[in-house]
């Protein structure tokens, strides 16, 4: 059995050893940090749609994200009730407003979304059997992820929205993220009140359900044939790939992510680069013994390779442990929705292997300097 001349090199010098892993540590823990960020702002980008009961949605020609979407014709979506297929289809209402504390009198962002009260609108029949009570005008249903910026609110009290003062009969989680600081659902008709009679004269979008048994692409197709071409139909995945695309590709936030996971790969491949240039120049003397004891490079190439791979290894675990603790903190100050999952621990893994690599391709070129004559 060969000596794991590796592992006792990292070992050695435990105080040398702890430094460096924790140097390591630290870029692969903002590396998750980042990763973890990128992956909040995804599926944040998408969330709104989430709770959404629909497997069809009508959008304008000219939508970008759903906070900047343009409106449709409201005969649009009449006009998709009777396609074959179509079980349902409702207007959904949404703009930004302003929530104002009743304590402080702080205003804070509010994202708005306005309901037909007949329809099927959510996924939790718990929050669809609490749409009835909208129908009275001026009364809403409260996001309980709100953020504590809009102070103290219970059902059965009041909420200030865009100066208006609007009954609260109900509540339903969400969370907005980055969007706003929360969100209240109300009807068609207290939307009209809080934004004008012009702005609910349009909606935002469509939701279509298909019947039992049909295929959502081909109901698709018939909207597609029967609908004018100033409105796009597209299934629930694809919205939410547009929605996440856009605001991970295009929004400054998600570029600054992905910059944010390269700059802490770099900042780790240049750690490790050092670590091991300094233990290989340490070392070459022991090298150059082995060269001259008839050992090949590519197995001295193994001994550095993998002490990266140790120091590596050392790095990630304690990184993983640390995200998860710092992604229920985060999770619980701000409700940004943070989570650990094996894809993504897999690939900050993959990373720091790939950092091991990078680190080991610059550094091993000393070992070719390891000349045994230099022993005598």
């Amino acid at each position: 059995m060969r000596t794991p001349i590796a592992w006792f090199n990292t070992i050695q010098n435990p105080k040398r050893t702890a430094t460096a892993v924790g140097g390591i540590c630290f870029s692969v823990l903002l590396i998750f940090m980042q990763a973890g960020f990128l992956g909040a702002a995804r599926m944040n980008a998408s969330l709104a749609y989430s709770i959404l009961d629909f497997d069809l949605i009508i959008i304008s020609r000219g939508y970008l994200t759903m906070p900047r979407s343009e409106s449709i014709d409201p005969y649009r979506v009449i006009q998709a009730s009777s396609v074959p297929g179509v079980a349902q289809s409702s207007g959904l209402l949404i703009e930004g407003g302003n929530w104002r504390n009743s304590s402080t009198g702080d205003s804070s962002s509010c994202f708005v979304f306005g309901i037909s009260t007949e329809a099927r609108t959510f996924l939790d029949p718990a929050v669809n059997a609490k749409t009835p009570l909208l129908k009275d005008s001026l009364t809403a249903m409260v996001d309980l992820r709100s953020r504590p910026a809009y102070g103290p609110w219970a059902i059965g009290g009041a909420a200030n929205v865009n100066n208006q003062s609007l009954q609260v009969v109900g509540d339903y989680s969400l969370g907005m993220g980055l969007l706003a600081d929360g969100s209240v659902v109300v009807s068609h008709s207290t939307y009209a009140r809080l934004f004008g009679q012009n702005a609910a004269d349009r909606y935002n979008f469509g939701l279509v359900k298909v019947s039992p048994g049909e295929n959502p692409e081909t109901v698709a197709e018939r909207l597609r044939r029967a609908l004018a071409d100033d409105v796009v139909i597209s299934t629930k995945a694809e919205i939410m790939r547009r929605e996440e695309r856009y605001f991970v590709s295009v929004k400054p936030v998600g570029i600054m992510f992905q910059v944010g996971m390269g700059v802490a790969f770099i900042v780790g491949a240049v750690i490790l680069y050092q670590i091991l240039s300094s233990e290989i120049s340490n070392r070459m003397k022991e090298f150059a013994t082995l060269k001259a004891m008839g050992y090949t490079e590519l197995y001295i190439y193994g001994i550095g390779i993998s002490q990266g791979i140790y120091f590596s290894l050392m790095g990630y675990f304690p990184s993983l442990v640390l995200s998860f603790l710092l992604y229920r903190v985060l999770r619980s100050l701000s409700g940004f929705p943070v989570y650990m999952d094996m894809n993504r621990a897999l690939f900050v893994f993959a990373l720091t292997l790939g950092m091991c690599v990078i680190a080991a391709a610059l550094s091993l070129g000393k070992i070719k300097r390891a000349d045994p004559a230099d022993l005598f």
